[in-house]
């Protein structure tokens, strides 16, 4: 009865098991996509690398086989032996060797441990934009930046192989038999432009690094289409050896930090006032150092005596924004803070995003009005602020914040081409020129100057924010943010540039530490572009 059971009853059991006794299988991912710059050049590539796997039943000797594997691997012994001991038909002992690891293990020659091909993530320019690529982690899966945002696009289809050995003794010869099909993933081809990153990184980490800074971002967009040209932050990392860095710098800090903006906020007020017809250009404003405003003290480090409007922003005087933020009503100009995308998400293409801080009027204090004037009780990231001054560059059209241009299969057949969206109408055309007018005075003569082109005429504001310490519930003394952000020619904006360093040590005026940024990236990057110069 028992061999009828076992041929007819169990026949389909058995040969499982059999199976199993002589089979081992196991998933080979399909090739991940990759990763190019606006003109197809590589930021993110395969290359391909041996793992070790081990199969344990045919370890001749595991205690002298684990001691001289673990000596060539950096592993420990134990670790090593633990698996050459386990009762399974695949164990992997270490992932993606090197190449001098690889050598060293073929030379021992042992028994039950073999080599199979995989893909490692390469970033042939190390860290080049790596706080926007992101990494990978050992089974190729996205752990950060865009490598995580796009990782189901960029990851491909896995595969089965199996493995045959047989059940003599002796040293097995291994087949591999035919494996089921993987499908690779599909490739991304950024808006960032590999030259104009380069450009930026290094005058962005030279003021970084002469300034002491905490952190440094800068930021390089196209007004007219909302795409981003280059997106730097310092301190980085090389994604090559992401492990060895804290994870402090892993995060793109341009999306997933916010700062109070100062003084850069002075556009959006007059924008709105000018916007909302409660300011005229030639309205004057008296600054004699300070202002009272529902019982509160505003200072400002300059008597600017009377000024127009234009003056007021040309030297960024506290008191004369103010006295123009506070004709408008306080519903209205929350209403214009958001339309300019503050507030919310800008639904760029990366992970970690955060809306910053724009409080409703119902949480205002008394003061309210006049501290978001100046750009105080409010956070923003660098880039909302920099859209929100891309569209008074833009005719006052707001656009949505594009990284990806087009996604593309293994066979380069375009699957999907992403185009530039219009956000909404922020402010008229009008207004938008008459900023546009004052905020060239800013450059020219004003706050602005060290961000001057020669041949091209710029637009821009400074800011220097005081940094709120929670600590003591007041604004520090000693802790600023530094910004500029600006675009030109201004006739026909081609690039809008932001420049932030956080907490600068020695000078910290944004006119003094992030302009000069502004003005050596915007002045290398136009004719790189081909941007003709003005001959005036």
């Amino acid at each position: 009865y028992r061999l009828y059971n076992i041929q007819l009853i169990q026949t389909d059991k058995f040969k499982e098991i059999a199976q199993q006794e002589h089979l081992a299988s196991f998933s080979i991912e399909g090739e991940r996509g990759n990763i190019y710059d606006r003109n197809y050049k590589k930021l993110a590539v395969n290359v391909n690398v041996q793992s070790l796997f081990a199969i344990p039943p045919l370890v001749k000797n595991p205690q002298e086989s684990a001691q001289k594997i673990s000596s060539i691997l950096n592993l420990k012994t134990k670790d090593v032996l633990n698996k050459l001991n386990q009762q399974k038909s695949f164990v992997w002992i270490k992932r993606k060797l090197s190449d001098k690891e690889v050598t060293e293990v073929k030379k021992l020659n042992l028994e039950g441990v073999n080599f199979l091909d995989e893909s490692k993530r390469y970033y042939p320019k190390n860290s080049l934009a790596s706080n926007l690529m992101g990494f990978v982690g050992i089974d190729n899966q996205g752990l950060e930046g865009l490598e995580s945002f796009f990782d189901q696009e960029l990851k491909g289809l896995p595969g089965l192989v199996v493995m045959e050995r047989d059940a003599s003794g002796g040293k097995v010869p291994l087949s591999i038999k035919e494996p089921t099909a993987h499908i690779d993933g599909n490739s991304i081809v950024l808006t960032i432009d590999e030259v104009i990153q380069f450009i930026t990184e290094e005058a962005l980490n030279k003021a970084f690094q002469e300034s002491k800074a905490k952190a440094g971002i800068a930021i390089v967009a196209v007004p007219k289409t909302g795409e981003i040209l280059a997106m730097a932050v310092k301190p980085s990392y090389d994604p090559n050896y992401f492990n060895q860095y804290p994870r402090d710098l892993w995060r793109n800090r341009a999306v997933t930090d916010s700062y109070e903006p100062g003084s850069t906020f002075k556009v959006i007020t007059i924008s709105t006032a000018l916007e909302e017809k409660v300011v005229k250009m030639d309205d004057q404003f008296y600054c004699s150092g300070s202002t009272k405003y529902n019982g509160n003290i505003f200072h400002d480090i300059h008597q600017h005596s009377s000024q127009d409007l234009t003056g007021i922003v040309k030297n960024s005087c506290n008191i004369g924004v103010i006295q123009a933020g506070t004709k408008l009503e306080e519903n209205i100009f929350e209403k214009s803070i958001r339309r300019f995308g503050f507030g919310a998400l800008t639904e760029i293409s990366l992970p970690g995003e955060i809306s910053g801080l724009v409080r409703s009027t119902k949480d205002w204090s008394k003061i309210s009005l006049a501290s978001l004037s100046i750009g105080q009780e409010i956070s923003v990231t660098p880039l909302q602020l920099i859209m929100a001054i891309s569209a008074i560059a833009n005719r006052g059209t707001l656009m949505k914040p594009m990284i990806v241009k087009e996604i593309i299969d293994s066979d380069q057949n375009k699957v999907k081409i992403i185009k530039p969206k219009p956000v909404r109408q922020v402010v008229s055309v009008d207004t938008a020129l008459t900023m546009t007018k004052i905020l060239e005075q800013v450059v020219n003569d004003g706050t602005g100057t060290r961000a001057k082109l020669m041949g091209y005429q710029a637009a821009g504001k400074t800011g220097t924010a005081q940094k709120f310490d929670f600590s003591t519930g007041r604004y520090s003394e000693d802790k600023y943010s530094s910004w500029f952000v600006g675009y030109a020619p201004t006739d026909n904006p081609q690039i809008s540039i932001l420049v932030l360093l956080d907490e600068p040590k020695g000078s910290y005026y944004g006119g003094t530490v992030s302009a000069p940024v502004f003005q050596e990236i915007a002045s290398m990057v136009l004719p790189y572009l081909s941007i003709p110069t003005d001959e005036k």
